[in-house]
């Protein structure tokens, strides 16, 4: 019987110890230590710019819709109040289906923060050709209203506005937009690898950002291809 509640105790003491220092984690506690949302950064950036729904397009009562090189409709998403509706390759779209994903650059499913980019790869003269999969090519007519052109730099200046991640360590905060510039240390970094901040100023491959700290300095967001950062695609 004493066997069993000290086995006991050791089993739930330390998750009441976990669930009451939980209460009081900081924003840094969570980029951290939480494990249902572990720091990773955005998927590689290949592409020549980003195609993404126009601001004056009403993805809520018009389908969004994209062809194949034959002019055949490959891709329908309707957003609705509770869903959003997917016709990919001629069939209902499952989402948890791995034999033929749709998987453009950013796709988020969700009715409440809905958000889809593509990665265009190509251009000819009436088409942007973009990728909808590691396979499977998209075309969208530039003439189409309801698509508009965003830069790279413009697509991550959007989403950093609504906040980001870095890895600190690895990509330190440094004085000047150099990898020559002095690293502003901080004593928490001992503690905490993943940070966040405000976007001040892109400049190049570099970002001046205020950190959860109120320090002013500069990271680099992307490498060539590889992205460093992690985004914030919903307030």
């Amino acid at each position: 019987m004493k066997q069993t509640i000290a086995l006991l105790l050791i089993l739930i003491i330390p998750n009441l110890i976990f669930s009451q220092n939980r209460k009081d984690w900081t924003q840094l506690d969570y980029l951290n230590f939480d494990k249902n949302y572990p720091f990773e950064t955005e998927k590689d950036i290949s592409g020549l710019f980003f195609i993404t729904p126009s601001i004056t397009f009403d993805y809520y009562t018009e389908p969004i819709i994209v062809f194949d090189q034959e002019n055949n409709e490959i891709l329908r998403l309707r957003v609705g109040e509770s869903d959003v509706i997917t016709c990919f390759n001629g069939q209902k779209y499952n989402r948890y289906n791995t034999k033929k994903p749709l998987s453009p650059w950013l796709l988020s499913l969700s009715p409440d923060y809905f958000s889809i980019a593509f990665e265009c790869i190509e251009t000819n003269d009436k088409f942007y050709i973009v990728r909808l999969n590691d396979d499977q090519l998209g075309y969208i007519k530039k003439d189409n209203e309801n698509f508009t052109k965003e830069t790279v730099e413009e697509f991550v200046v959007r989403w950093t506005s609504l906040g980001f991640d870095f890895d600190r360590i690895n990509n330190p905060l440094r004085a000047e937009n150099s990898q020559s510039a002095k690293i502003i240390t901080n004593e928490l970094t001992g503690k905490y690898k993943i940070w966040t901040g405000e976007v001040l100023e892109m400049k190049g491959d570099w970002l001046k950002i205020k950190s959860i700290k109120e320090e002013i300095g500069w990271i680099k967001w992307r490498e060539g291809e590889k992205i460093l950062i992690r985004m914030y695609y919903a307030c």
